[in-house]
């Protein structure tokens, strides 16, 4: 057995062509850069609080630290004072304090890009290249000990590396040298977006690589033509409880109605017949036979009239008008998967993945589709007969549908019905089926 196992790097957004961290892509997300005052207010408290600790030890010591800096400190006299153990309790409790207080801040700015100071203001710190969290180690424990470091230089250090460097920043984002090294970036999560919100980010994201379009495909008109013969711009697929919605006639299926018999026994012709005696032609209506009514007084015998010839026979259907292979009864249209299934359209019938008739569509002949790429939707394309012939609806699927007819593709709206014709292709996805008859 071989085991493949991906070690490839998870891909990175936002960086430009040379792997550097763009601020345009920032900026379209919708974070914002912390501003210099409120970065300066949180480092305050901070320092403030620290200070805080402090003071036990600050207050014990002082006096201390002062008789060593001028040389006037005796060892004896010192050991000998009465206080020395509240001056030791002092400085050991004051010490616990401030390393449980740094551990604290180190912990919380690596895993939450947040200290005392940053909850404040309303800043985080995120990974300027991934715009998650900083990391412990690198994000804080090297940023602090960076930090440290500038005091080894009193007073020039930390002024040049905390407060004066963010000033050099060529990207004008506010990162000094601490947030080089640390590889972090400031953000206002008042102003802008938080960055540790996991859905709002996730949105913004999918939206930065994929943006909406303001433009929209009409949906079609559901409303009856006012002209019979206007195109139909909606085909009903089923009948509803109000009726059939957005169903018309066209001229030549008026024709044809009319030329379908309505019942047994019975026959509509396409126009009224002709009841007047005249000169001898062809007889049009054959009436049952029936008593003669009486004649209506006339001023002179009317000539005998003449009998009717018998009807002429119909002209001869030519053979390319003939339908090569008549359907079934019933059926209205064969399509053929490229797979070789043979489908008998007699209704609504719908292809797809796992398709699934819509409401109001009522019974639906359910066509389910084999694609292992995945490229065919659930419900993707409806075949629905009509009066007028076989229409094809894509059910905005996800990859599109399209025609081809002689050669040429014509892609299909989603909601719009085109009309098959024998010999059509339609591709769904990565499949297709062939019109054999419609």
């Amino acid at each position: 057995m071989i085991w493949e196992i991906d070690d490839h790097a998870p891909e990175v957004e936002g960086l430009d062509a040379h792997g550097r961290p763009d601020p345009a892509y920032a900026e379209a997300l919708g974070l914002r850069t912390a501003g210099r005052g409120p970065r300066v207010l949180a480092a305050l408290i901070e320092w403030a609080v620290a200070v805080l600790i402090a003071l036990p030890a600050i207050v014990a010591l002082t006096p201390v630290l002062a008789q060593v800096v001028a040389g006037r400190f005796d060892a004896e006299k010192f050991f000998a004072r009465g206080d020395l153990v509240w001056l030791i309790v002092a400085a050991a409790v004051s010490q616990g304090l401030m390393i449980a207080y740094i551990v604290v801040q180190l912990v919380l700015h690596g895993r939450k890009g947040v200290t005392l100071g940053k909850a404040i203001c309303g800043i985080r710190s995120v990974n300027v290249r991934t715009l998650e969290r900083p990391g412990f180690w690198r994000g804080a424990v090297v940023r602090f000990l960076v930090a440290y470091a500038s005091l080894i230089v009193p007073v020039i250090g930390p002024v040049l590396v905390i407060m004066l460097s963010p000033l050099f920043d060529i990207e004008r984002r506010g990162r000094g040298w601490l947030d080089l090294a640390a590889a972090t970036w400031f953000v206002d999560v008042r102003g802008g977006l938080n960055p540790y919100d996991a859905k709002r980010m996730r949105i913004a994201r999918k939206r930065v690589k994929t943006p909406e379009h303001e433009e929209k495909a009409p949906l079609p008109s559901l409303a009856t033509p006012v002209h019979r013969d206007a195109p139909a711009e909606y085909v009903p697929s089923a009948r509803l409880s109000g009726g059939v919605i957005g169903a018309h006639r066209s001229a030549a299926a008026a024709a044809t109605e009319q030329a379908e018999p309505s019942g047994a026994g019975s026959m509509v012709s396409a126009a009224p017949p002709s009841l007047a005696t005249g000169a001898p032609a062809p007889a049009t209506f054959s009436p049952a036979p029936a008593p003669a009514p009486a004649p209506a007084p006339v001023a002179a015998p009317a000539p005998p009239a003449a009998e009717p010839p018998a009807p002429a026979a119909p002209a001869p259907v030519p053979a390319s008008a003939a339908p090569a292979a008549p359907a079934p009864a019933g059926v209205r249209a064969i399509l053929v998967l490229d797979t070789g299934e043979r489908i008998e359209v007699r209704g609504t019938t719908l292809f797809g993945r796992s398709p699934s008739a819509a409401a109001g569509e009522g019974e639906a002949l359910l066509v389910p589709v084999i694609d292992d790429t995945r490229s065919v939707s659930k419900t993707h394309i409806a075949v629905m007969p009509a009066r007028r012939g076989v229409f094809v609806v894509d059910r905005a699927s996800t990859n599109g549908s399209a025609i081809i007819r002689g050669g040429a593709e014509t892609v299909l709206p989603a909601g719009h019905p085109a009309e098959l014709k024998t010999g059509d292709t339609v591709r769904f996805g990565d499949r297709s089926l062939q019109v054999e008859w419609a």
